[in-house]
């Protein structure tokens, strides 16, 4: 699994795709997926959610959700020397990427840097080696999406391998939930439930993909897969989730009380399959779960989650284990089939 893992997010971390630039990458994940789904069954929506059915006709329906996006810049100006002010597309933290280097979306590299004065993204440009604004138009146009590079790396040791990448947030959620399809189809089972993963967009600016694919599917249950932060590094938030904790189980975050009978349903499936698994309380920041309980009638809205560190930082870290044991309790649901 470690294999799979690290090669899907070294293949994902190819691509520039913060919010509302996620196509290319989605795009990539479908051709990944239509061998074991089939065309019939994936597609983009208007908003440009890629969603995925399986179990059609059987009974209510249940969405997955993860989100294709990352956080991200925008090139908004070009100033007479060349250097290119980038505006934010999501919680982007400006202590992490002094100097860092940025890719725009057509394949220039650049560097992120600040005026002099406060760190903050008010004051960052690019230097993408541009010696006049004429030369810089040569390369970059305004509206350009740009995100951090950085490597994907595994350490640790062999019992208990972690993966080290830029956005995981979320897109290690994106490889649970494909390895989870992936399996689900080779069993050729029948589900209780018609069953929709949706690769969802624009999650860092407002949790808005999920938003617009809950109203168009309508599911009667919600499950957003998604990172959490790790209270197991020196002098962080006191919380319950840490990395090889297992799968977390979520009960809250800033955006969303997940339903008792949910939870109940997640813990008991995790209990009676021998899964790994832990609480999650988020004392802060808000998933795809949100949205999705908010949306028409609502929904049973329930969370899994991966414990990681140092989120929003070109660095963050996960560990294969708790990888493992969310892509297990993805398919031990939908084997169970959703009811109550």
């Amino acid at each position: 699994m470690k294999d799979i893992l690290f090669n899907t997010m070294k293949a994902l971390n190819g691509f520039v795709a913060p919010s509302a630039h996620e196509r290319e990458e989605l795009e990539y994940i479908k051709a990944e997926l239509i061998p074991f789904v089939g065309e019939e069954n994936i597609y983009f929506d208007k908003m440009g959610n890629l969603i995925t059915v399986l179990g059609k006709g059987c009974g209510e329906k249940v969405m997955f959700s993860s989100h294709a996006d990352t956080i991200g810049f925008v090139a908004y100006f070009i100033d007479d020397k060349g250097f290119v002010k980038v505006s934010t597309l999501g919680g982007v933290n400006a202590q992490t990427l002094r100097g860092r280097q940025v890719r725009f979306a057509n394949g220039v590299n650049g560097l992120l840097c600040f005026e002099s004065g406060e760190l903050n993204m008010r004051n960052a440009y690019v230097d993408i080696g541009a010696s006049s604004k004429e030369e810089a138009e040569k390369l970059v146009s305004l509206g350009m999406a740009a995100s951090v590079v950085g490597d994907v790396f595994v350490m640790g040791t062999e019992e208990d391998p972690r993966i080290v990448s830029p956005f995981l947030d979320d897109r290690i959620a994106c490889a649970i939930q494909m390895e989870a399809i992936k399996r689900l189809a080779k069993m050729k089972i029948k589900l209780c439930n018609e069953v929709y993963f949706v690769f969802s967009v624009q999650e860092e600016v407002g949790l808005r993909g999920a938003t617009t694919a809950a109203f168009g599917i309508d599911p009667v249950y919600g499950i957003a897969l998604d990172v959490t932060g790790a209270a197991d590094t020196p002098k962080c938030d006191p919380m319950n989730m840490v990395l090889g904790g297992g799968a977390c189980v979520k009960y809250m975050d800033g955006s969303v009380i997940c339903s008792p009978k949910m939870v109940e349903f997640m813990n008991k499936v995790a209990e009676e399959a021998n899964i790994k698994h832990q609480t999650e309380i988020l004392l802060y920041g808000g998933t795809d779960a949100g949205a999705m309980q908010r949306t028409r009638a609502g929904v049973y809205a329930g969370g899994i989650s991966i414990a990681t560190r140092y989120i929003h930082t070109p660095t963050e870290e996960v560990s294969v284990k708790d990888c493992e044991a969310c892509i297990d309790l993805v398919v031990e649901l939908c084997k169970a089939g959703f009811t109550f």
